[in-house]
């Protein structure tokens, strides 16, 4: 269906697809263990603000660099190199866990959060949220209850699973 100059075309694509993904979650990770090198680099009395320092104060940049690139890709090279085969079991499992918990249970316990910190330090008691979630409280919650328990079996299935 198509000819083998559509699978290359296909094939090509999808390795762009994959190595532009990963290209951009690596390096968003290695600024993120750099920003964390950072915040423990500096000295906790001196304020990051007016401190002329800043935040080089206990790294120079490439070294500093080097660190953050080996914190953020060199334990998924090495789970990759230790267990070869447990890549497409853990994107399963990711998949799942990874799913419903970022869509379900993160976005109901945020909007009660916010709903509960708004009552308490607003003194208006018809405060309106701008695109209100219909339902009320009882309705996230019961979002929070089913996300978890489709997550809960999964957790507990791949905590009794063994590596071989």
């Amino acid at each position: 269906a198509g000819g083998p100059l559509i699978k290359d075309l296909v094939e090509i694509f999808s390795a762009c697809a994959i190595g532009s993904s990963m290209a951009g979650a690596s390096v968003s990770l290695v600024d993120f263990f750099e920003d964390a090198i950072d915040t423990f680099s500096q000295d906790r009395n001196s304020d990051p603000l007016t401190d002329k320092k800043g935040a080089d104060a206990g790294f120079e940049a490439p070294s500093k660099r080097l660190l953050a690139a080996f914190c953020a890709l060199g334990p998924p090279v090495i789970l990759a190199y230790a267990f070869p085969d447990i890549f497409l079991v853990a994107l399963e499992e990711a998949g799942l866990i990874g799913g419903v918990s970022l869509y379900g249970i993160l976005p109901a316990l945020s909007l009660l959060s916010l709903r509960h910190s708004a009552c308490t330090t607003v003194d208006t008691p018809d405060l309106k949220m701008p695109g209100r979630f219909g339902g009320g409280d009882t309705t996230l919650y019961a979002l929070a209850g089913v996300s978890s328990l489709l997550v809960i079996p999964e957790v507990i299935r791949f905590g009794s699973m063994s590596v071989s």
